[in-house]
This record gives C-alpha cells, structure tokens and sequence, in this order.
C-alpha cells in the first residue's frame, strides 16, 4: 500500500548515521499506526502528499474554522460579561441583595428616607438605626474558606429576619454589615428587644468542616424622631459602631 511505501521510505532515509536507538524508533510498521481501521496516519498523509491543493484547501479551512470558533468565543464572554452587568443592574435597581434576599444599601437607603419622611410628617412616632458588624468575617473567610464565610453571612440574614416585625427593615448593605431599622417605636421598648437580640445573635454559631465557628457581631444605633435626617441618622449610627468595636456594646447611648 502507500502507506507502506512511506512507512519503508521513512524507515530506510538517512538511517545510517543515527543511533541504533533512534532507528529502532523510526522502523515504524502498519502494526504501530496511529488510527485505528484500514486507513492509518500513514495513508491521510500521502493521499494529501499526491494532493497538494486539496491538502491547502484542508488546512485553510482548517484555520477559518479555528478562526470562526475563535470569534464566537469572545463573542460568547462578551455577552455573557454584558448579560452579567445587566442581572447586577437590575439587582441594584430593585433594592434587594441577591445573597440574603434583604435589601440592599441603595434599597434601604431609600427606605430609611421615607421612613423619616413619615416621622417628620408626624406620621408615627420615631423609631431605632442599628448597625450590626460581622467582626469575624474576615477570620473566616481567610481561614475557612470563601464558601464559609457566605454561609455566615446568610446565618445571620436569616437571624435578623426572624427577629424583626412585619414593619421593620432589615438590610445587608456589605459584606460585613448589616442594618436594622425599628419602625414607629417606643424607644424603652425597642431597647429592650435590642438588648435580647444582640445576646442571641452572638450566641450564633455553623458547623464547618466538623468545626464550630462561632459568630462574633458588634453593633451602634441611633433612635430618631421629628426632624431627623437620613444621612445624619446613618452617621451616627456608623460613630456609634467604631466606638463599640472598641469596647463593649452600650445600648444605653441612642
């Protein structure tokens, strides 16, 4: 066969002069063939060696196909890129974080506006900021792992779900952060249930790789009535934070 002919031809050129390792290695036989069937390696190759312009027209098409998937790629991670800034956008938009399915910090933000709208309108009657800090996130997510430390994230979201009435607000406005806003409340009362929630939320704890990693939270709060202002409120609140992540947490200071 052909193949043979090349396989002889190959085996037999320039053979003398190398090492009898070498030769060993291109006294190659149909038995050694690269494909399976009745046409090897040996045969595509000289049926396109009898062929030049067939085997041009083979390998330019070769090359415009590698071209062509080469632009559908790019044309696939730009798309999925843009698809992904979009599903980002309308997350943003409609004020709730993907993660824990509370709002967001543009989602309470604006919530928090027409709250104290409300309360300077004399709507209701004032209500309590309070934000909460993951102060172990960053220890668990360099010692745990990433996965772990979404996982504490989500413990506590749902912590302070089942914690707040119908009428509050919970949001998760960073990794770390979390914000609760008491709505149209006596400030005794409010206190008093914020004292409670803190000491069970600190007793949060997920079992991790057969390891128990307890969650650690600080928190500062400001109450508000008439005349308030949001920005002025959160301000507070975030001082009030520092000063606790010092020391012990004061619920007495709103």
């Amino acid at each position: 066969m052909t193949s043979d002919t090349i396989q002889n031809k190959y085996a037999r050129s320039g053979v003398s002069s190398l090492p009898g390792s070498w030769k060993k290695r291109l006294e190659l036989t149909r038995d050694q063939s690269f494909l399976d069937g009745q046409r090897d390696i040996f045969d595509i190759l000289a049926r396109q060696k009898d062929d030049p312009d067939t085997w041009q027209q083979s390998m330019g098409e070769t090359v415009d196909f590698l071209e062509h998937a080469r632009v559908m790629l790019k044309n696939a991670e730009k798309n999925i890129f843009e698809q992904d800034k979009r599903l980002k956008a309308l997350e943003n938009a409609s004020g709730i974080d993907p993660l824990t399915g509370l709002l967001n910090r543009k989602g309470f933000s604006k919530a928090l506006i027409r709250e104290i709208s409300r309360t300077n309108r004399a709507y209701n009657d004032g209500g309590l900021l309070v934000i909460f800090n993951l102060e172990n996130f960053s220890t668990i997510q360099k010692e745990q792992g990433e996965e772990a430390s979404i996982l504490a994230v989500k413990l506590v979201a749902r912590a302070l779900e089942n914690e707040i009435r119908d009428m509050d607000l919970a949001a998760h406005t960073q990794d770390d952060e979390f914000v609760l806003l008491f709505t149209d409340t006596d400030m005794g009362k409010a206190l008093s249930r914020l004292q409670d929630m803190a000491l069970r939320l600190n007793r949060l704890s997920l079992i991790w790789n057969k390891t128990e990693i307890r969650i650690s939270l600080s928190l500062g709060l400001k109450s508000y009535q008439q005349g308030a202002k949001a920005e002025q409120i959160f301000q507070d609140a975030n001082q009030d934070l520092q000063r606790n992540r010092k020391g012990p947490v004061d619920t007495k200071s709103a």
